[in-house]
């Protein structure tokens, strides 16, 4: 906040991001729905392929190893991936880039 009490778009950010990580607390992110999705990132959405700088989705991921950032641009790591939902929570985009998708029951994406 400002000395004048008001809010910035940090505030706002950042207190997203924060009820965000206590939410993921909250649900025991091995909850059985965030064990079956995975984040997406959508390039027609993404800042980042914009060609504008923007890591938020790679800073804010608590799962090491899930997002990766390859020549300037975010990549999710499946594999790793808890589907937690974080990134998807603090995407700056106007249209949210991160989509969460359901997973197959052989591991893999839909």
């Amino acid at each position: 906040m400002t000395p004048h009490g008001k809010l910035t778009r940090r505030d706002l950010l950042v207190g997203r991001f924060r009820r965000a990580v206590e939410h993921a607390r909250a649900s025991n992110v091995a909850s059985t729905e965030s064990a079956q999705t995975k984040a997406v990132i959508q390039g027609r959405q993404c800042l980042a392929y914009r060609n504008l700088v923007c890591t938020t989705c790679y800073e804010r991921c608590p799962e090491a190893g899930a997002l990766v950032i390859d020549s300037g641009l975010p990549r999710v790591a499946a594999d790793k991936c808890t589907g937690c939902a974080i990134c998807r929570d603090v995407c700056p985009a106007p249209v949210n880039a991160v989509l969460m998708v359901g997973a197959k029951a052989e591991g893999g994406v839909r």
